[in-house]
């Protein structure tokens, strides 16, 4: 018997959709206003429009360290069942959200025209700062969304409310089409009108999320009590990747601005890079909804030390990293003319064709992408802080912005879209490279690219682990456990009693959580310690607490769920958690 992987299979798939939904929702008002920018307002307007990328991604930067950061440390804290320690992150997490957004939007209202000036609103370009300038102060206002929008993503599916997100997803898209299309069309706002719009909508999106926080039973509440400054060094420690990541993001764009200055199209060349951007922004936006989801369940993992979860893990990361990548490296190129010519009016069709070339260029990246960004998040969600950072850096900088400064004199403009591609292919052959130096051979499976510390996890000797995903299997599935117990030393009341609370258990999972007709699956864990035992059962059913149960269902007669009640009654310590939509108990006997 063994674990069969499922259920971090179904939790990775129905986690990804709702991550994806809300990680695109974070740039598609940005997308949006690129289209109307570019059709309506002219190519001045979108070379202003692209000068503004980094600011973005100086906003994401930090929403990123913040959100992967909770997200990792608070899925790991209710891995290892401490539900308390996690709500204290949630609430240092939202509190120094809110500084950050003070200072942030103070410093790009009251600097907002020298911070256009260095963005690249000078020289040949100057006559861009006022645009530039506009467009900054309307959208400067969506920066505080953006960063609580990317912390609720991924802890609202911790706290089972992922379909929330889709309906702020919803309600903000609408606003800012209808919002765009006015001020161009109607009141004629300019980029002041496009940031604002966007900024309208985020914060209604914004709105519906926090409509999560008036619900009694959930897992993040906020609370000032026993805030540490501990807990924020930890956050910022562990989203460091996102912040690299971020950072050399920002100062990657801003060369590649520079770049594209110094080409013999100049402007239209900027403008063209600020359509790939943006594009760019929406397929990575998507690809790292994967990522997330990768960084969210390894943090579990890592506060459960489960191996074999692990190994899922990757399998399914691949698997849909491969089929999503694909996706949408097949449609950018056979929809790169459409897409391209979409921000650009009648007097853009320079750019327009500048701009395609480099979208089919960019397409070919997408797949490697994925994986290069997967594997960064993994590695962040298993607090391998180093490895992420530095992978994390190569591709988002050196790879590409040395690449770019090589081939420029050979291949003007063209260099820079040829960079994304020989960026992210030098950074997956690394990774190669270090996962066959770990091995000592070739990497093929997916234990080779776990990249675990030493130590992780319980010796393969002293753990049963194995899934049961039918009512027939309940009675063998008690059997192993008995005997696994017996032959590590248990004695017989010790392993009759986990024999028969398994059982009991697994029986009621069987009865009340496979009636819905759907797939699912138990996985039994049992772990032998140097003082006593571990067992946990996990199940993908609808929420079920045992404990409260058996208090509900209080009957007189005393061979009623009595391995439950044995089991509960003699533990050192039992505990329940809905998480991630899944039912767990842990009893330490």
């Amino acid at each position: 018997m063994k674990n069969n992987g499922q259920i971090i299979s179904r939790l990775f798939r129905k986690s990804v959709i709702s991550i994806i939904a809300a990680a695109i929702a974070t740039m598609v008002g940005i997308v949006i206003d690129g289209i109307v920018i570019g059709r309506f307002l002219g190519s001045d307007s979108m070379a202003a429009y692209g000068l503004v990328t980094p600011v973005i991604n100086l906003a994401t930067a930090f929403s990123g360290i913040l959100a992967t950061g909770a997200q990792v440390i608070c899925a790991q804290r209710l891995g290892a069942g401490n539900v308390k320690k996690a709500r204290r992150t949630f609430s240092m997490c939202m509190l120094v959200t809110v500084v950050i957004s003070v200072v942030m939007v103070a410093v790009m209202l009251i600097f907002r025209d020298p911070i256009s000036v260095m963005l690249g609103a000078h020289g040949k370009s100057a006559h861009l700062l006022s645009l530039t300038s506009d467009y900054l102060f309307g959208i400067v206002f969506s920066f505080p969304c953006v960063l609580f929008l990317f912390e609720f993503n991924s802890l609202m599916r911790l706290d089972g409310d992922a379909n929330r997100v889709i309906v702020a997803v919803v309600v903000m898209t609408v606003l800012d089409v209808a919002g765009d299309l006015v001020n161009a069309l109607v009141v004629h706002g300019g980029m002041l009108g496009m940031g604002l719009t966007t900024s309208i909508s985020y914060f209604a999106a914004l709105v519906i999320m926090l409509l999560h926080f008036t619900k009694k039973d959930i897992i993040f509440k906020f609370s000032f009590k026993g805030l540490r400054i501990k807990d924020m060094a930890e956050i910022f420690a562990t989203g460091s990747s996102s912040a690299v990541g971020s950072a050399s993001s920002m100062l990657r764009n801003l060369v590649l601005n520079q770049i594209m200055v110094a080409t013999v199209l100049s402007g239209t060349a900027v403008a063209a890079l600020g359509v790939v951007n943006t594009v760019f922004n929406f397929t990575s936006s998507t690809m790292l909804g994967v990522a997330m989801t990768t960084a969210m369940i390894a943090g579990m993992i890592l506060g459960e030390q489960d191996r074999t979860a692990a190994e899922a893990l990757i399998k399914i990361t691949v698997k849909v990293s491969l089929v999503v990548g694909a996706a949408l490296s097949v449609i950018l190129l056979a929809f790169a003319g459409p897409i391209a010519g979409a921000f650009g009016g009648a007097d853009g069709a320079q750019m327009v064709s500048l701009a395609e070339r480099g979208l089919r260029i960019y397409a070919l990246s997408i797949i490697f992408y994925g994986f290069n960004v997967a594997f960064i998040n993994y590695t962040q969600g298993m607090r391998r802080m180093v490895i992420s950072d530095l992978f994390c850096f190569l591709v988002n900088f050196p790879f590409v912005v040395l690449p770019a400064l090589a081939l420029f004199g050979v291949l003007d403009a063209d260099a820079v879209w040829w960079s994304f591609l020989i960026g992210e292919t030098l950074n997956l052959i690394l990774i190669f490279i270090c996962a066959a130096v770990k091995k000592r051979g070739f990497p093929f499976k997916a234990k080779d690219f776990l990249f675990l510390r030493d130590g992780f996890g319980v010796d393969e000797d002293d753990l049963l682990d194995f899934s049961v995903t039918e009512g027939s299997q309940v009675i063998p599935a008690s059997e192993a456990v008995e005997e696994f117990c017996t032959e590590k030393g248990a004695s017989p009341k010790e392993s009759m009693m986990l024999s028969l609370f398994v059982e009991e258990l697994s029986n009621n999972i069987v009865e009340f959580g496979f009636a819905d007709g759907k797939k699912h699956s138990i996985d039994i864990r049992v772990i032998k310690r140097e003082k006593g035992w571990t067992l946990r059962v996990r199940d993908d059913c609808k929420k079920f607490d045992p404990t409260e149960w058996i208090k509900l269902h209080n009957t007189e007669d005393p061979s009623k769920n009595i391995g439950i009640r044995m089991v509960c009654g003699m533990a050192k310590d039992v505990k329940y958690l809905s998480t991630f939509e899944l039912n767990n108990i842990t009893i330490t006997i």
